[in-house]
């Protein structure tokens, strides 16, 4: 009963941790994180990507991603096109201007991760990402024997 009890505060914990990073990551920034994981991801990608791919790139639901991509269009930032090979695809490319608003962050972005991990060691984050990638592996093992329960049933 004590772990879970130290395992729900620990989760509760990397939750608001996660909060104030975003938070204060978009100040600096001057970017919500949604709009920014896209315009980064097309940033690091050559040519165009359709949006499924770009969905699981940035981890976000295609119906969000939707949602932002128009709105990066409204504001010039994302360029979208019908695939001609299939129109039933939306192929995204980073416009010009979206390009230097990306180029014009990336400097910020360094600074705010120095400032961040100033007082964080490499051993500290190399166990936090070994932490995770176990908790990451509890989660798909729950989901699957979720999965696997509603398909038996």
């Amino acid at each position: 009963m004590e772990l879970e009890r130290q395992s729900l505060a620990v989760l509760q914990q990397f939750g608001r941790t996660y909060r104030a990073w975003a938070s204060a990551f978009e100040g600096r920034i001057g970017l919500p994180m949604p709009r920014w994981r896209i315009l980064y991801a097309l940033y690091g990608h050559e040519g165009a990507i359709a949006q499924k791919p770009l969905a699981d790139r940035v981890g976000m639901d295609p119906g969000a991603l939707t949602r932002q991509l128009k709105a990066l269009q409204e504001l010039g930032w994302v360029e979208r096109a019908t695939s001609e090979r299939d129109n039933r695809m939306t192929n995204v490319t980073l416009s010009a201007v979206g390009r230097q608003i990306v180029e014009e962050a990336l400097p910020r972005r360094a600074e705010f991760l120095q400032d961040v991990l100033t007082n964080v060691t490499e051993t500290t984050m190399h166990n936090l990402s070994k932490g995770l990638g176990e908790l990451e592996a509890g989660i798909a093992e729950a989901v699957a024997r979720t999965q696997a329960q509603r398909d038996a049933a």
